[in-house]
């Protein structure tokens, strides 16, 4: 095989070093912004962080997020069905004010230890023998926290060398050492644990169903349910609305290590001052920084030795000491002045964008989200003269905090659908529009996408295909007509 060098001319962009700092910077929320300059800091003696800056209008403006993991994506739609559920264990003959106040102690216990030390704790009481509490210490790191084992009894027994019997009775102690329902290995055997420890009067049709109609139940096939149980509709619905209050799918979630609290952390606070709106930046969030001016005067007098000559009485070791920290002050100086730069340019480059988007959706702001227009990064980028991928950049993960709440900035860049009366209707007004008339629906009879969209068109005058419909539905997480769909 012949082998032969050829010679190749190509174009290739190359960011140096500091554009791709400079960018890195852009993209960075407020929260990211300060663990990096803290991380700059620790590498960087010249940066110096001021901490706990409460010099801005917009102080203590911190919005807490309660919907914690509720967006999490689970396979079986049965899970995230069920996941409403609000209390432990209902039992009749107990006084309502007593439940109340056991749950309340309850609540209070599980709230100051995480899962794997309650089950722990509960374990090692039924337990004396070292390695039964071994391989249930094993079993238990396994937990997820769902209250879900997420290694099955054959792995456990093959990591562990032991009979998978064994393993098999150390997990039914660990499921029955707690909340009914941690341990278990799938969400049959978690409702099934559950139901064991219940009385109910539907108990023999409910395990009847857990065992066999999972999936089922999940599509809502009622007719397939109703067929084999000889149960009529009205009687299923009953059964699953008795599984989603009395059950719960997740039950490791009651303990306080998984809810914990997001914080929405605007890096932009907008207020209404004698009727003009007033841009602040969040600064109680956000350390400030600046060079240390020690650094500074030690470099200024390293070079003034040297324009003076005084440099010579020094010994030759010396003055190769002196470069050499001259050389390190000047590099970590120059980085912390382009750091600054960086931070400047970001803040303003935020700020214009912010500017624009109060000018162009000064309807939102007066009136809600039904007068929010569509808007394109093109659009900005023209408007304030600026490269779309910077725009894309400096809004990528950043919120603002309005009088009207909380938004991440790419909500207001929504695409629009076009009408042919009134120009585009921006995505959003649209997704709003359909979980209106879906929230009014009779469950009864909840309304089909194709009915969603005569709905729009009627009364809203919004022209929109059925396909778009359903995909704004999904978008939403909102479930078909036929899984909203009751029966009374």
């Amino acid at each position: 095989m012949e082998q032969n060098l050829l010679l190749e001319q190509r174009q290739q962009l190359q960011l140096s070093p500091q554009m791709y700092q400079s960018i890195k910077i852009l993209q960075m929320n407020i929260i990211e912004l300060n663990r990096w300059l803290e991380k700059e800091a620790q590498e960087n003696p010249v940066l110096e962080i001021i901490f706990n800056r409460t010099d801005s209008p917009g102080e203590d403006t911190t919005k807490r997020d309660r919907s914690s993991d509720n967006k999490e994506s689970d396979d079986n739609f049965l899970l995230d069905y069920l996941v409403r559920w609000k209390g432990l264990t209902t039992n009749k003959k107990i006084d309502a004010n007593e439940q109340k106040r056991e749950g309340r102690q309850l609540d209070t216990i599980l709230n100051k230890t995480s899962l794997e030390e309650h089950l722990r704790q509960n374990f090692g009481v039924l337990v004396n023998d070292e390695l039964d509490y071994k391989i249930g210490e094993y079993l238990i790191g396994n937990i997820d926290y769902n209250g879900y084992l997420t290694i099955s009894c054959k792995e456990a027994a093959s990591d562990l060398r032991i009979p998978e019997k064994k393993v098999r009775q150390i997990l039914t102690l660990i499921q029955n050492c707690s909340l009914p329902g941690l341990g278990a290995r799938n969400l049959k055997e978690c409702l099934l644990l559950q139901l064991k420890q219940k009385e109910l009067p539907e108990k023999r049709f409910l395990k009847e169903l857990v065992l066999s109609y999972l999936d089922e139940l999940s599509r809502k096939d009622f007719k397939t349910i109703g067929r084999e149980l000889e149960l009529t509709f009205p009687e299923i619905q009953h059964l699953l609305d008795v599984l989603k209050k009395e059950f719960n799918p997740k039950p490791g979630r009651v303990f306080s290590q998984y809810q914990e609290t997001k914080f929405l952390v605007p890096d932009i606070i907008i207020k209404r001052i004698d009727n003009q709106y007033e841009i602040f930046e969040h600064k109680n969030n956000f350390n400030g920084i600046k060079i240390n001016s020690f650094y500074e005067k030690m470099l200024f007098e390293y070079q003034q030795v040297r324009k003076s000559g005084n440099q010579k009485t020094l010994s030759q070791e010396k003055l190769l000491e002196t470069q050499k920290t001259l050389d390190y002050l000047k590099e970590k100086i120059s980085t912390a002045r382009w750091i600054l730069r960086c931070i400047e340019q970001r803040r303003n480059t935020i700020f214009k964008i912010v500017r624009f988007i109060i000018s162009y959706q000064q309807e939102f702001l007066e009136n809600g989200v039904i007068y929010l227009k569509p808007l394109s990064l093109e659009q900005a980028a023209d408007a304030l003269g600026l490269n779309k991928s910077t725009i894309s950049r400096a809004i990528k993960s950043k919120k603002i905090q309005l009088p009207r709440g909380v938004y991440e900035l790419k909500y207001f860049f929504s695409k629009g659908l076009p009408q042919a009366n009134n120009g585009p209707i921006s995505n959003e007004i649209i997704k709003n529009l359909i979980k209106k008339y879906i929230l009014e629906e009779d469950t009864i009879c909840p309304y089909s996408d194709q009915e969603l969209t005569e709905i729009l068109q009627e009364k809203e005058r919004v022209k929109v295909a059925r396909r778009t419909v359903a995909k704004y539905r999904k978008l939403m997480d909102i479930p078909s007509a036929r899984l909203r769909k009751r029966y009374n």
